[in-house]
């Protein structure tokens, strides 16, 4: 005969203690009853049923969990991409930025002395410290004579300069013109690219602006 121990054990595979002991004294009190052969295979197959979908339930479940799983692992290799991504690209801009102040260093001597009688003396970065302590550090300080007498090149080098960029180098310039031991000093930009409105800049701040092969702005009275 059928018992409730019996019963439960058969179920507990499939279903929870719980559920397993309430499906297990249906039964047990069904037959009690005295139900009919075909009752008791109506629940039989009733119960059949209940257990086919706990099973596709729990196979639902774990799929889920997998694919929850696998989208949670997904992010973490997107947010460590992301992370990477940044990294390399900072680097890059970083020398880009080195590379371009370097080719200017080289460029801007040349175009000064094939457009106007420039002879170069010395050309680099360079770096100020005021009497306050604020540090500037300037890209490019051409120094050399200007037919004959010295004259001091602050340059600002940019990829591609925005007016912007060209207001901010001037209080640069004011904060290191007193430094620079010259008394001729002048302003230049060095850019691949300059808009209109950064070059209409640059003649407004009564500065030179260069391309990589050609002085393009000069202030209006200028040797």
């Amino acid at each position: 005969m059928a018992t409730v121990e019996g019963i439960r054990a058969r179920l507990k595979d499939t279903f929870t203690a719980e559920q397993a002991d309430a499906l297990a004294h249906v039964v047990i009190e069904a037959h009690a009853d005295y139900v009919t052969r075909g009752d008791f295979q109506a629940l039989t197959s009733v119960v059949r049923e209940l257990a086919d979908a706990q099973r596709g339930l729990a196979a639902a479940q774990e799929r889920t969990e997998a694919r929850m799983e696998e989208l949670a692992e997904a992010q973490r290799e997107f947010t460590w991409a992301m992370r990477d991504t940044r990294k390399q690209l900072g680097g890059l801009a970083q020398s880009v930025g080195y590379g371009l102040e370097a080719y200017a260093m080289e460029r801007i001597p040349r175009i000064l002395s094939r457009q106007m009688p420039f002879v170069e003396e010395a050309s680099g970065p360079e770096q100020f410290v005021s009497a306050s302590g604020v540090e500037d550090d300037v890209d490019v300080v051409v120094r050399g004579t200007l037919s004959g007498r010295p004259v001091v090149f602050l340059c600002e080098a940019k990829t591609n300069i925005t007016p912007q960029e060209v207001r901010d180098f001037l209080p640069t310039v004011d904060r290191v013109r007193g430094q620079v031991a010259c008394d001729d000093v002048r302003v230049l930009y060095f850019a691949y690219r300059a808009s209109s409105e950064a070059r209409a800049a640059v003649a407004a701040a009564g500065g030179y602006l260069a391309l990589a092969h050609t002085i393009v702005v000069r202030p209006a009275a200028s040797a």
